[in-house]
């Protein structure tokens, strides 16, 4: 399957995963309020520690140990159920773990927490790094279509109020758990299942050790800040936070969805010593990251303020700072996803990954010590794009001799003409309005409008740039 398909297909399901719960938004907020919310990201950012130990970083290893060996069903099957078994073990350790810490070290929302444990049990499953590493990203995104929209329905007919809390936890993790679930079904299609190797188990141990270190820092600045919220903030300053970051997330998987399209591509190109596609799938990777990036990180910017009040909530209204903070993250890891997923990755530069990761880990932990306590929410926004920033510049040191990257800075530039034009009309057009979801079509509609219109008039007249080339397809099929 081409890699524009398998993008579509990759950015409908990281749309539909992020999406659907994020419809459910402007209704939490008000039944649960930020307290509620608070609670419940609290508790789901611990779980989330546990979550990982439990993958070990089988998620991008596995993903890539599959494309390099999907051409060979004998060897796909034994490398899929070697990499499983790790993540059996790892999950009943996690889940071990976890109870002793709720019944040992939590203090309070420990009915939250224990829930939460269902997380873990969906880890035990996760088998979508099959379906990645195959390409097979048409079959994820439909067999969890039904899942998810259950899910989003589940949610308006069972949470009522403050109280219901628990139900609302319980209905988001066994709509994860069930979409894992159910991916099993097709499972038999690909895989021989016959009894694991002890050797076919050790020999993967190690690399997706070295791949779970890295992870270890992603999750530091990922879910650390909604933790330490938790403990040296307030519930409510985590829902807060929450809120501005699920905004932010599902604008990332415009972006996000290309890196994990193409690191199974990448692989299976390097593996085959075809570094000259390698590097211009690369170049366009990054070109095409900077164009969907740009718009979307002054948009989010852009509507803040109209937004947040009518889709929030008052309670919320702190998230516009938090969600303006932030928003050059889009920017930032649609870099990031480039060098580190696709290059250092890809290449298995294991060491040089963990050395940028961990680097933005430390900032991002000096940064909360310093300013969550003072700050709250701003505080932990404040963290978050100082770790992103760390993260890209010590990747782009490491792959800056590798890939043509001044090229791509140099269309950047129309990027930023553009996106800076756009914000500025977005801004007007907020000012005179106020907040409304009207307001906030309109200035979506117009952005994008004004955002594309002046980057094709550039590329036109330079006769260069990715919408020319699709505006010069477009021309010669009509001729």
């Amino acid at each position: 399957m081409s890699v524009k398909k398998n993008y579509a297909y990759n950015l409908l399901y990281q749309l539909l995963t992020v999406s659907l719960p994020l419809i459910t938004v402007p209704y939490i907020s008000r039944v649960l309020g930020s307290n509620g919310v608070g609670i419940y990201a609290y508790t789901s950012s611990i779980v989330q520690y546990f979550c990982l130990l439990g993958m070990l970083g089988i998620s991008t290893y596995g993903n890539k140990s599959i494309a390099v060996v999907r051409d060979n069903r004998k060897k796909l099957s034994e490398t899929f159920l070697g990499i499983y078994a790790i993540q059996v073990i790892m999950s009943f350790i996690s889940l071990t773990g976890y109870f002793l810490l709720i019944f040992v070290g939590l203090k309070e929302d420990k009915s939250i927490a224990i829930i939460q444990s269902i997380m873990i049990f969906s880890t035990a499953i996760d088998c979508s790094w099959l379906f990645s590493g195959l390409e097979k990203f048409k079959k994820i995104v439909m067999r969890n279509i039904l899942v998810k929209v259950l899910t989003l329905v589940s949610m308006f007919i069972f949470v009522k109020t403050k109280s219901d809390l628990p139900i609302y936890t319980l209905i988001m993790c066994c709509g994860t758990f069930f979409g894992q679930f159910i991916m099993w079904l097709s499972v038999g299609k690909y895989i021989d299942f016959s009894k694991v190797k002890i050797i076919e188990i050790y020999k993967h141990f190690r690399p997706t050790l070295s791949y779970f270190i890295p992870q270890i820092a992603i999750q530091i600045y990922f879910v650390l800040d909604k933790t330490m919220l938790g403990v040296l903030s307030s519930k409510s300053e985590v829902g807060i936070y929450e809120y501005a970051d699920k905004i932010l997330k599902i604008s990332l998987a415009f972006v996000t969805s290309l890196g994990t399209i193409m690191l199974p591509r990448m692989a299976n190109t390097f593996s085959k010593g075809d570094f000259k596609r390698a590097n211009k799938y690369l170049s366009y990777s990054l070109d095409f990251s900077t164009l969907i990036a740009i718009p979307i990180m002054f948009g989010l910017a852009g509507i803040a303020k109209e937004f947040i009040p009518w889709y929030l909530g008052a309670e919320f209204i702190k998230s516009i700072v938090v969600l303006i903070i932030i928003s050059p993250t889009i920017l930032l890891m649609s870099w990031s996803g480039v060098f580190g997923t696709q290059y250092l990755l890809a290449l298995s530069k294991m060491r040089l990954y963990s050395i940028s990761v961990y680097s933005g880990a430390a900032v991002n932990l000096i940064i909360n010590l310093i300013f969550i306590s003072k700050m709250g929410s701003i505080g932990a926004a404040i963290g978050t794009i100082c770790a992103e920033a760390t993260v890209t510049l010590v990747q782009l040191n490491y792959v800056k001799h590798s890939l043509d990257i001044k090229m791509v800075l140099k269309r950047a530039i129309n990027y930023f003409f553009a996106g800076t034009v756009m914000f500025g009309a977005v801004r007007l057009l907020g000012n005179i309005m106020g907040a409304s979801f009207l307001t906030t079509f309109l200035q979506i509609i117009i952005g994008g409008f004004i955002y594309i219109a002046i980057l094709l008039l550039l590329d036109i007249y330079k006769r260069e740039g990715l919408l020319y080339e699709e505006f010069s397809k477009v021309r010669n099929s009509i001729k």
